[in-house]
């Protein structure tokens, strides 16, 4: 959050609106930010919603989603983002990052860097193209990535590390990929 909140509060006029404080912890949430000197009239601290409608509300009223997670997982928010034609920028330090490096042009979307500066910096460089460009780009960048990590293939992967994961132990493990219906019907049974 303080990386958002500084990056922010270093360039004029732009406004963050930050997506995802604990029901009720709003207004907390919102004190921590304005520690990180940004400006309380270019910040809005909303609570997380679980609704799909509110996340495409979001994403239509904003430039840029950007996630600059000093840890995290796979990084979701910036799959879900991408995935409806908003720019991104995130951080290397997530899943979805180390991901991105892997896509053609998608390093140009990766920040390697905690630094306030390179933050700042970057979504300036955003900022500084026309609205048309950013969209194409954003674009671009969601169907390289789309090529590189299809969906059926995914699925078969991960199909084939959860039966090496068991292979060998007391499980009865049959799987079903119909390609015609792309349904996957897993069964296991343990044995005592």
């Amino acid at each position: 959050m303080d990386i958002a909140a500084k990056a922010v509060a270093e360039l004029d006029n732009i406004r963050l609106i930050f997506v995802g404080a604990p029901s009720g912890k709003e207004e907390e949430i919102k004190k921590r930010f304005l520690q990180c000197g940004i400006k309380d009239k270019d910040l809005t601290v909303r609570g997380y919603s679980p609704s799909r409608e509110r996340l495409k509300k979001t994403f239509c009223e904003v430039d840029l989603a950007m996630v600059p997670s000093r840890t995290e997982g796979f990084g979701l928010t910036g799959l879900e983002a991408l995935s409806s034609g908003l720019p991104i920028l995130v951080s290397r330090n997530s899943g979805f990052g180390q991901t991105l490096r892997k896509v053609p042009f998608g390093t140009y979307f990766v920040i390697d860097s905690h630094d306030i500066q390179v933050w700042a910096k970057a979504i300036k460089n955003v900022r500084d193209k026309d609205r048309k460009t950013r969209l194409k780009e954003a674009d671009t960048l969601r169907s390289l990535y789309k090529e590189e990590y299809k969906w059926q293939q995914q699925s078969e992967e991960l199909i084939g590390k959860m039966v090496n994961m068991i292979h060998g132990m007391n499980f009865c493990f049959d799987a079903f990929l119909d390609k015609d219906y792309k349904i996957i019907i897993i069964f296991i049974g343990l044995f005592r």
